[in-house]
This record gives C-alpha cells, structure tokens and sequence, in this order.
C-alpha cells in the first residue's frame, strides 16, 4: 500500500465531508490504485479517516450517541438515528450517506456490504471518542434490503 496516496486521499476526503462535497469517485479511485480487496480497503479508509478527523474525547460512555449524531452532522456524513445503545454495542440506521445516496431508487442491488468505507468511520470516530477498541460493521444494506436507510452496528471491545 503507497501510504503517500493514502494520505492524499484521506485529505481529500476529509475536506470534501466537510464540505458537504461527493466522495463516491474517491473510492472508486483508491479502490483502483490500492487494489481489489474492496471491503477490507474502505474499511480500513474510512477507520483512518475517523481517527483522523478532530473528535474531542468524550467521558461518559452514555454521551457516546449525541457524539456520534454531532460528528455524523458535523462532517455531513448522513443522516442518524439510534437504535440502540448500551456499553458494549451501538446501533444505527444511516441515511443519506455518500456511498448510496446516488444510487438508491435505480435499481441497483448488491450482493454483500456496500458501505464498508462508513462502517470504517464510525469506528475511527467512536474510538477517537472514547479510546476504547471498536469494530463497526454494516448490518444491513439499502442496496440490499430496498429501504431507504443502511444499519450499522459498533461493538466495543469488551476486557
């Protein structure tokens, strides 16, 4: 892996969320120059990208969802709801997100996770938050399921 063109990809993608701005063509880009291990590489992306990103540490755990709806806002990632939390998984329905959005209503199916890339995100942003290890996953896939909405669940690691 060219860690250069990561590190220039990671910036750009970081100034284009912020900005409200597409990123689809810079994972299709990545995915072209770093490889084809789709999934493996978005997550490890997006999971660079969190840690990445300026994320105040949080004390108490049960603040864990109101910060991850800030930072979803902040960087104009989608749009969130929680659907569960406790301290060791949170869970989430994400809508609008950079990955799908284009791509909903046309008929396009998938087969697998699609949005590997957030999934990366939420963990680099929850663990910047809260300095405890984590794993997100894409539980289910608008592409997938037809709804409008893609679910995601973090899981803590627990010692």
């Amino acid at each position: 892996m060219d860690r250069q063109l990561l590190s220039k990809i990671l910036v750009q993608m970081r100034n284009h969320l912020k900005e409200g701005k597409e990123i689809g063509d810079m994972k299709v880009g990545a995915l072209l120059a770093l490889g084809h291990q789709l999934e493996a590489i978005f997550y490890y992306l997006g999971h660079e990208l969190g840690t990445h990103l300026n994320v105040k540490p949080i004390g108490d755990v049960t603040t864990i969802p109101n910060a991850i709806k800030e930072k979803i806002a902040e960087f104009n990632i989608g749009d969130v709801e929680i659907t569960e939390s406790s301290e060791e998984i949170v869970q989430l329905r994400l809508k609008g997100h950079s990955s799908i959005k284009d791509l909903i209503n046309k008929g396009i199916k998938t087969e697998g996770s699609f949005c590997s890339f957030e999934a990366g995100l939420l963990a680099g942003i929850v663990e910047k938050m809260t300095n405890i290890h984590c794993f997100a996953q894409e539980v289910e896939c608008s592409l997938q399921s037809g709804k409008s909405y893609c679910e995601f669940m973090i899981v803590f690691q627990q010692d």
